[in-house]
């Protein structure tokens, strides 16, 4: 074993939450090989944001070798970051300007990679690692300092590949809602016509979905290997922002790596992680039409998944991230720091102001959207009942029409009462009738 490199943290699910613990709680933050702090939107795993696990991934198999690690979530942004050799901003709205100069301030483009490049303060940054070649390419274009690779991966010890035998759910997926609406919203409905999906994540109530369709709210982190493994097929699903430079997420390896088979929306950035195999739609094939046939033909399904499997777990790993992490920044902590200009400080205080408003206005869009469903199944119901309704005008129509009805409101026009002969006293008197 390596002199700088710590006894495995102990394995399986109950390792890896009480890892991913005492990095939230900041018991990691020391170690021989240096500090690096992961900047992410939140540091409470209850809340489910995929930067947050991502970093706990990265940040996990660091501990392990050597490294201090620690998390500054977004509440904090505006505060002075605490000590550290090492700080990898993991989205785009983290204006570094609490970086201490000696620091090194990476970025991780995962995501949005368009508005990574648009960045004021680029400059500033000592290195960039992107999570595909195509968003490795659009960053040197823009920054003329180190860019290299780093795809998100999966953790191994709590994906570990355990399934059921056989796997007892045709169709499952894991997209969270975030507000904006989802590709997979509009290609599922082919395929709930024909096949149960269970659909877990965030945000459920917010999300319109068609029939045939399980949503069972979001579940926590370490569940999701449960989910995987007794699924045929997982539905995953590149924003939009991805989608155009394939920066693949975790469903991805997560789901291959229980040895499930993911369908995603974009071929792109498959072959650049081995992962070629991995079937698509898009516009030449449907969504249904690759369910359809891979639903069929449960051998050759497996076997692909086996294979990839296979793949992911020797290539994907965090470990073997956390060593192409470190083989990046040492010849980066070796050079001299870049030139952060002063105004980082102010701009820092100017993106606490927009988060604060960024979030209020979230709340209203959140709100909005849930009137608009509510108005949604509102007229829904409306066009329901107008409906029965004109059926029962229908059939009222048809009933006043029918000889029988006819006859017998003939007969009921036509028809006098008898008038009841008055009643009298002994004296022969109209007797009262109170």
């Amino acid at each position: 074993m390596s002199p700088n490199r710590t006894e495995s943290s102990a394995p399986g699910v109950e390792g890896v939450i009480a890892d991913h613990l005492a990095i939230c709680d900041g018991a990691k933050a020391a170690g021989p090989q240096g500090t690096v702090v992961f900047c992410v939107s939140t540091d409470d795993p209850a809340e489910g944001k995929g930067d947050l696990f991502v970093a706990l991934g990265l940040a996990r198999a660091l501990s392990r070798n050597g490294w201090g690690v620690r998390l500054w979530p977004m509440s904090r942004w505006h505060d002075p970051l605490p000590d550290a050799d090492v700080v990898v901003s993991m989205i785009e709205s983290f204006v570094p300007g609490g970086v201490a100069a000696r620091t090194v301030l990476l970025g991780w483009v995962r995501n949005w990679t368009e508005r990574w490049v648009e960045l004021p303060f680029l400059a500033a940054f000592d290195g960039f690692l992107a999570s595909s070649a195509a968003t490795a390419d659009e960053m040197r274009a823009r920054y003329d300092g180190p860019v290299g690779v780093l795809p998100i991966g999966v953790d191994t010890d709590l994906f570990d590949g355990a399934a059921e035998a056989p796997r007892s759910v045709d169709i499952v997926t894991t997209a969270n809602f975030w507000g904006a609406e989802r590709e997979l919203q509009g290609a599922i409905g082919s395929v709930s016509e024909h096949h149960r999906v269970d659909w877990y994540g965030q945000n459920a109530a917010h999300l319109d979905l068609p029939d045939g369709i399980v949503h069972r709210g979001s579940v926590p982190f370490e569940e999701l290997p449960a989910v995987y493994g007794s699924a045929k097929l997982v539905l995953d699903d590149l924003i939009r922002p991805a989608k155009a430079f394939g920066n693949h997420n975790s469903r991805l390896f997560e789901a291959l790596a229980c040895g499930a088979l993911p369908i995603t929306n974009t071929s792109l950035g498959l072959a650049e992680l081995g992962l070629a195999e991995v079937p698509s739609y898009g516009a030449e094939t449907t969504l249904v039409e690759v369910v359809d046939g891979l639903l069929v033909d449960d051998a050759g399904r497996e076997a692909v998944a086996g294979r990839l499997r296979a793949i992911v777990r020797d290539r994907h790993s965090y470990g073997a991230r956390a060593e192409s992490f470190e083989a990046f920044i040492a010849p980066v902590r070796a050079a001299g720091r870049r030139q952060r200009p002063d105004w980082l400080g102010w701009a820092t205080e100017v993106r606490e102001s927009l988060r604060t408003a960024e979030f209020a206005l979230d709340e209203t869009r959140s709100g909005l959207h849930a009137e608009q469903l509510r108005s949604r199944r509102l007229r829904s119901e409306l066009d329901q009942t107008h409906a029965r309704l004109n059926e029962v005008a229908t059939r009222l129509r048809a009933i006043e029409t029918h000889p029988v009805y006819r006859t017998l409101s003939k007969v009921a026009r036509v028809a006098k009462p008898v008038p009841r002969p008055a009643r009298k006293d002994a004296q022969g008197r109209p007797k009262s009738t109170e």
